[in-house]
């Protein structure tokens, strides 16, 4: 019993540490976005981001997306295994400013935010969950994901997502 509780309690202290480390990662982040910081943001990131919003947030990209959907039998495991890691360089040219509104930060920066830290195979991750749509009778809310894996010793953005 002794053990367990030893075990569960070092457990909780790496959590707290990185719950901690991750809420100044994500004030650097924010202080990056505010001031349109994109040299700070590449060193905040992976090489690659995974953004499923970045495969279709342009009228061409939703056609382009139509099109597969229709005409490659392949279009979802393509998706999945290669076209949602979104380089960091191509990320910036194409999707920073379309994600990253005035608006979008001023959400991020005001809005609740949730800390949570998981191992999924060995790997831990620690997620940024920031309500962007309260609930309300007719809406379940939203929150918008940026998932922080740790990379050379230091955590960087690998994940943009968002529930539902």
């Amino acid at each position: 019993m002794f053990l367990f509780v030893s075990l569960v309690s070092a457990q909780q202290k790496q959590k707290e540490v990185s719950t901690k480390d991750i809420k100044k990662v994500w004030d650097t982040f924010l202080s990056a976005l505010k001031t349109k910081d994109t040299i700070a943001f590449k060193q905040l990131v992976a090489p690659k981001i995974r953004c499923y919003y970045c495969l279709e947030n342009t009228l061409e990209e939703q056609e382009k997306m139509a099109s597969s959907r229709d005409n490659d039998k392949d279009w979802y495991a393509k998706i999945y295994e290669q076209d949602i890691y979104i380089p960091v360089a191509k990320f910036l040219a194409e999707d920073y400013d379309i994600i990253f509104t005035h608006n979008f930060i001023g959400l991020l920066i005001e809005s609740e935010t949730i800390y949570v830290y998981h191992v999924s195979e060995g790997v831990g991750y620690m997620e940024v969950l920031v309500t962007t749509t309260k609930p309300t009778l007719l809406h379940e809310g939203g929150q918008h994901t940026f998932q922080f894996v740790k990379l050379h010793n230091r955590w960087v953005l690998n994940d943009i997502g968002s529930i539902p």
